[in-house]
């Protein structure tokens, strides 16, 4: 195997804003999407391209295979989170318009209350390994690298959320120490948002 990891890049954001829908699965298309792919590709890709928001590539690690795009890691300390959200909120009417962009945010209220991380947390946004380079390490050495990271930042909290029926990734993450600490439930807007709410995994490192 040979998986070199770089910093990702501005023009990585195609293969990225893939690699990270599939980490939202019907969420993504919903919240992010407005119930349409190609939308949420368009946001996801945009966002990642620019700077000082929360899918920017600069928060963003690729894992490649002999040079192909296999994976990525996007984490940030939790102390920037709310920044981070800012700087996407600044680019919604840009990507869908004025009556998308209110669209987006009634459907998203719910979050408002969901508090991701903690400033005294490192936070994985979003883990992803494509599916053709799957069950050869890279999520595990991903991982490995978060855990790191964590260290480096002075940090000793690692956190990440897990949609609520997920069972394998839940099972996966447990297995490698990480415990359920809150769980938010979207209930009346669970059809909606085609997801029943999220997990918040913590693990000490």
């Amino acid at each position: 195997m040979n998986l070199v990891m770089r910093p990702a890049e501005g023009r990585d954001s195609g293969k990225a804003s893939v690699l990270l829908a599939e980490t939202t699965r019907g969420f993504g298309v919903a919240a992010l999407g407005l119930g349409k792919p190609e939308l949420q590709l368009k946001a996801l890709e945009k966002w990642f391209a620019g700077r000082g928001n929360r899918f920017s590539f600069e928060h963003t690690l690729i894992a490649e295979m002999d040079g192909a795009a296999a994976g990525l890691l996007l984490r940030f300390a939790g102390a920037k989170l709310a920044a981070l959200e800012i700087g996407c909120g600044r680019q919604i009417f840009s990507i869908y318009g004025v009556i998308g962009a209110f669209k987006m945010i009634w459907r998203n209220k719910v979050l408002a209350n969901a508090k991701e991380a903690e400033k005294d947390e490192y936070f994985i946004a979003h883990l992803a390994v494509d599916a053709r380079f799957r069950k050869q390490g890279i999520g595990q050495a991903l991982m490995e690298r978060a855990i790191t990271e964590t260290r480096e930042h002075g940090l000793s909290k690692l956190a990440l959320e897990v949609e609520i029926g997920n069972d394998p990734a839940i099972q996966l993450y447990q297995k490698m120490d990480f415990k359920i600490i809150n769980t938010i439930e979207f209930n009346k807007k669970a059809d909606v948002l085609q997801c029943p709410g999220f997990h918040k995994m913590l693990r000490t490192v």
